[in-house]
């Protein structure tokens, strides 16, 4: 017997796939191996090299280089390419000016210096926090470590005020646009958002080009629109920005409120306004990686900064490709990933990007062969998403009735690295383990299953999804269940939105055989392809229950803690919450019994209820004080923007506004959907 391929998992075993009937197993294994023989290291990093040869800044010529090379490829694989164009309202940097004018007078640099292999750089933009306002703003400086709300609450009770002042902040934990919003909160002038090489650079180990981690001049540019609030385009929030679309004033966008002149720079060009600054020595866990004590200011340090960003409505472009179902063309599986990029983009995220074509090419392969997914599937490389989640957003937006019908969503971001990771609905949860059990992992002698395990003390830990990434219209307006599925490089922090996220990066560094965006690529492709083609649909809502009656039991903990005594009771949401357990419960054993006989008219009415039960959990009046949102189990936090945050609205309402009333309505709303989604899983 010939030995199995390097990328093959071992063969399926006898037991039928989830949701499907034994016979359909063996179809739908007989195509997984097919298709999973197509994606290679060859072929990604054949398309790394054309994909990330220029910039791909959303809406510039590089970017519309960058479709048309895609659309090219997707034609070569013999599938049927669409370009869609929305025009959102977006910001490019044509002045970006960081001057330190005390103790002494240096302008700091605002770009990357170039590298020989780096063509095209006059097309890298400065450093650039896309969406803040312009301002010529001058003031004494004060450090405000990583410019949470905690951060800026501890200086003021040691006396630091920030009025008046330019606040230097450093990246991370939590999403930048949180920064400037609680500096102008707290009246400062302008923001300089920084990467400290505690977090990134030169402490963790060699630095670009000689290794992965930020260099002293790397730049982490990014987006600061309040996408905790809305996505997509700030001027169309909950409609399609199409070409002549209805918009709202830029004052009027939640996106865009509450912010003041942000920019970011490198720690190369902060260190000399740290190393200045006098005031009090920072705590411990303030301190960053350069070699002296911080200080918070003020005194010392002052800075001049100015910034002119002009702002246009602009054409920005999705590619996507349908490959329309033989049974049930009406209900979408939906892949998608963005191809859009601050800078080359090499990681983030033509690493996804990559990936959609590399299924589409084994698509293009099985289609040949007369082979059809039993429900439409729908590739997607979206525009924009590095700005606001723009291209992503307007999709949604424009397809909200034929998302009705959505199966599911699955993105990728970043998935092209050594470290699985996934987020999901507790609904599809299963679905992500069983499909890692049959892709083989590189590196390894097992599978992505056995990996990811022993990374994480025998667990296969698997996030909520929170914000930041083209999930967030489909799952938290429109309630399509959805994964997130990614893998990064250690190390790949360092190249975050920097000219240094390049072809040469992934191929010196990231996945130098470019095996493990392979190895995606198959993961994603059976990931996709089950979702397909299940007689049931393997989504299971008795963990999603069970969850979310402990995320109730935890908030009545909560206001126990902060307020002393419950003052909105949720008890009754615990009960119905296991009441949907239940039905949740008695549906999967229909389902299992229907697949046993092989009921297909069993089968149609059992996946109408599993389609609807995700979206039992919207209320259609959106989340208090963020409408665009609809999901009451998940959001992003309104203080972290990416972190998951669990019962927004009731959460929100209580302990972000202090609005007892507003918290008992929202209470009432969720009732009502987990009664919901208990009658629509019952017979």
């Amino acid at each position: 017997m010939a030995a199995s391929p390097a990328w093959a998992a071992p063969p399926g075993g006898p037991d039928p796939i989830a949701g499907f009937t034994q016979e359909n197993s063996k179809w739908q294994r007989q195509y997984e191996r097919l298709l999973s023989a197509i994606p290679s290291g060859k072929e990604g990093r054949s398309l790394d090299a054309e994909l990330a040869a220029e910039p791909g800044l959303a809406t510039t010529t590089g970017d519309r280089h960058r479709v048309a090379r895609i659309v090219a490829r997707l034609r070569s694989y013999g599938l049927e390419p669409q370009v869609k164009t929305y025009y959102a309202y977006l910001s490019m940097p044509k002045r970006v000016k960081v001057e330190m004018t005390a103790p002494q007078r240096r302008t700091l640099p605002v770009k990357e210096k170039p590298r020989p292999w780096q063509k095209d750089f006059d097309q890298v933009i400065p450093g650039h926090n896309g969406m803040s306002p312009s301002g010529n703003v001058r003031g004494e400086v004060v450090y405000a470590n990583y410019g949470r709300p905690e951060d800026f609450a501890l200086l003021a009770k040691n006396g630091v005020s920030v009025k008046g002042k330019i606040v230097l902040v450093r990246y991370g934990r939590v999403f930048r646009g949180i920064k400037p919003r609680e500096a102008a909160r707290r009246g400062a002038k302008g923001v300089l958002i920084y990467s400290d090489p505690a977090d990134d650079g030169f402490t963790k180990g060699k630095v670009y080009p000689d290794g992965p981690w930020r260099a002293a001049d790397g730049i982490q540019r990014g987006s600061i629109a309040q996408i905790q609030l809305a996505a997509g385009d700030p001027q169309t929030p909950g409609w399609p920005a199409t070409k002549g679309a209805r918009r709202i004033k830029p004052s009027d966008a939640p996106m865009l409120k509450g912010l003041v002149p942000t920019t970011p720079i490198s720690y190369g060009a902060a260190e000399p306004l740290l190393r200045a600054l006098k005031g009090a020595q920072v705590p411990k866990d303030w301190q960053g990686g350069l070699p002296f004590p911080y200080r918070t200011g003020p005194g010392g340090t002052k800075v001049h900064l100015d910034l002119r960003n002009d702002y246009q409505v602009r054409p920005l472009w999705d590619v996507t490709v349908r490959i329309p179902g033989s049974q049930r063309p009406d209900q979408e599986v939906i892949l998608g990933a963005h191809h859009d990029a601050w800078t080359y983009g090499s990681v983030d995220n033509l690493s996804g990007a990559e990936n959609v074509l590399q299924i589409g090419r084994a698509l293009g392969r099985l289609l040949k062969q007369g082979w059809r997914p039993k429900r439409t599937v729908v590739l997607a490389t979206w525009d924009g998403e590095e700005y606001g989640l723009f291209g992503s957003t307007e999709y949604a937006e424009q397809q909200a009735e034929r998302l009705r019908n959505a199966v599911a969503y699955v993105n990728m971001d970043g998935a092209g690295g050594s470290e699985f990771g996934a987020s999901a609905t507790p609904a599809l949860d299963q679905s992500v383990i069983d499909a890692s059990k049959e892709v083989r992992w590189p590196g390894t002698d097992g599978t992505l299953y056995e990996a990811w395990k022993a990374r994480n003390e025998g667990k296969t830990p698997i996030s909520r999804i929170g914000g930041g990434s083209d999930f967030q219209a489909f799952f938290q307006r429109y309630g399509v269940p959805a994964m997130d599925l990614g893998a990064a490089t250690p190390g790949s922090a360092g190249n975050y939105h920097c000219s240094c996220d390049d072809f040469y990066w992934t191929s010196h560094f990231g996945d130098p055989d470019y095996e493990y965006h392979a190895a995606m690529s198959r993961l994603v492709g059976i990931a996709t392809l089950r979702l397909a083609n299940a007689d049931v649909l393997p989504l299971t809502y008795r963990p999603y229950a069970v969850e979310t009656a402990g995320y109730l039991a935890d908030y009545t903990e909560a206001q126990r803690k902060r307020l002393g005594s419950v003052v909105v009771d949720v008890s009754r949401d615990i009960d119905q919450a296991k009441a949907w357990q239940r039905a949740a419960e008695a549906l999967q054993a229909r389902a299992d019994e229907a697949l046993r006989k092989g009921d297909t008219a069993a089968f149609r009415r059992l996946n109408e209820k599993i389609m609807q039960a995700e979206r039992d959990l919207l209320t259609a009046t959106g989340l208090p004080g963020r409408s665009w949102y609809r999901h009451q189990v998940y959001a992003p936090g309104i203080d972290t923007g990416y972190a998951t945050q669990r019962l927004p609205a009731l959460y929100d309402a209580l302990f972000v506004d202090k609005d007892p009333a507003t918290a008992k309505r929202y209470e009432a709303h969720l009732h009502e959907s987990l009664r919901a989604a208990t009658r629509t899983l019952t017979p």
